[in-house]
């Protein structure tokens, strides 16, 4: 029996056209960009659509805020749909957020769960989610979920050891994973580690709360460190006096759908304009040579595609500018050239279909001209191919994702 007839039958037997395709045509993984740079770098590109995240680190190490910048992008991108923040610790700031992040707090469904317990709101979640408009769903937080046996019981009253909420957190993760990917939407579960010893080196043990299932079930997981205040170029004061902002660090623990070997990145926030993206755009881009430098104060703005310098669609003169400042306001009076900039650079840092890695990371490789001809021949199809590989997604089914 063939790959295809066995798919077929499959699909027929379980009444699901989407319960087996031929592997050769299962698409890539979609992503949802930040426009942030140093976080959608060390993503590959972004959060993979379909997929559970979770966001964890000490208290005030900025989770909540990459969350809602998430959220925000997540608006931009799908306006018709309404994104929710289940708000177990009742501590989100709204208007802060919305102030830093772009947040559309019109589009924002906020549930701020009283008297009920975690059951009741990990089952809440499973509803909406099943709503076709809900769309991105942020729970903070993990530890702030309290089983109902817990919740109905008095203060001073032991009724002895319990699983907590791991039993019913592991059940309602296993559930809303096949919904995330019907959907395309995104979870994230927040989760704060806790001191749990010390090492016989003295080093501190971290632990995160509520079982193991976040951490085996999350396609990424992100661990967010302590973060630093900014003012102006100065991006790593431990001293927040006289501060202009903020910025979060942290590092790609997990990633089920690209390498982690690029590490992990940072988000700038100023106090008066919230998301600093361009910041941290010209930090990574200059830093990777997206954008070259042929003397200390010269910038040239690169299509990564071409190689070659941009030119002005006006004057036809290359983008070159003497200074950051003047490449900011050239970004800023120019949103058409802003938003096919940052287009480019996130297809250019996304993994290619054959490899968990971009063209950026194979810049250095010797055997880069040999790979980029190997990959260009495998992309080109015969009208025979291509024919075949249409009827095949025809007769299957293309993957929920």
């Amino acid at each position: 029996m063939g790959v295809l007839t066995k798919a077929k039958k499959l699909n027929k037997d379980y009444k699901n056209d989407n319960l087996a395709i031929i592997a050769s045509v299962v698409p890539k993984y979609e992503r949802l960009a930040t426009n942030c740079l140093g976080l959608d770098f060390p993503l590959y590109g972004g959060l993979p659509l379909g997929r559970l995240a979770v966001f964890a680190g000490l208290e005030h190490s900025g989770k909540t805020t990459a969350a809602c910048t998430a959220i925000a992008a997540f608006q931009h991108k799908y306006p018709d749909k309404i994104c929710v923040y289940v708000d177990v610790e009742h501590s989100l700031d709204i208007e802060f957020q919305s102030n830093m992040t772009g947040l559309d707090l019109t589009k924002l469904l906020y549930v701020n769960p009283e008297n009920m317990g975690g059951e009741q709101i990990l089952d809440y979640i499973l509803e909406l989610q099943d709503e076709d408009d809900i769309g991105m769903i942020v729970l903070d937080s993990i530890p702030a979920l309290v089983t109902s046996r817990d919740y109905d019981t008095d203060v001073g009253e032991d009724k002895g050891m319990s699983a907590g909420i791991a039993k019913p957190l592991a059940k309602f993760i296993k559930k809303i994973i096949d919904q995330l990917s019907s959907k395309k939407n995104i979870l994230i579960l927040i989760n704060q580690v806790r001191e749990s010893g010390k090492t016989f080196t003295g080093a501190t043990i971290y632990n995160e709360p509520g079982g193991h299932a976040p951490k085996y079930y999350a396609s990424v997981k992100i661990r967010f460190g302590t973060r630093t205040f900014t003012k102006g170029d100065k991006v790593d004061l431990t001293d927040g006096e006289d501060a202009d902002g903020f910025r979060l660090k942290f590092k790609i623990t997990k990633n089920k759908t690209a390498s982690i070997q690029r590490g992990g990145g940072f988000m700038t926030y100023r106090y008066d304009t919230g998301l600093d993206w361009k910041h941290d755009l010209l930090e990574i881009a200059i830093k990777y040579e997206f954008i070259k430098r042929p003397n200390n104060q010269t910038y040239l703005l690169v299509n990564l595609n071409t190689d070659e310098t941009y030119k002005d669609s006006e004057t036809g003169e290359e983008l070159k500018f003497r200074g950051k400042q003047a490449m900011l306001d050239y970004f800023d009076s120019h949103i058409d050239f802003q938003n096919e900039y940052l287009d480019m650079v996130n297809k250019y840092i996304t993994h290619t279909d054959n490899q968990y890695a971009s063209l950026l990371d194979a810049r250095d490789n010797a055997e880069i001209d040999a790979q980029e001809k190997s990959t260009s021949g495998r992309n080109e199809q015969t009208e025979t191919e291509f024919l075949r590989e249409q009827e095949i997604k025809s007769e299957v089914g293309d993957l929920p994702y």
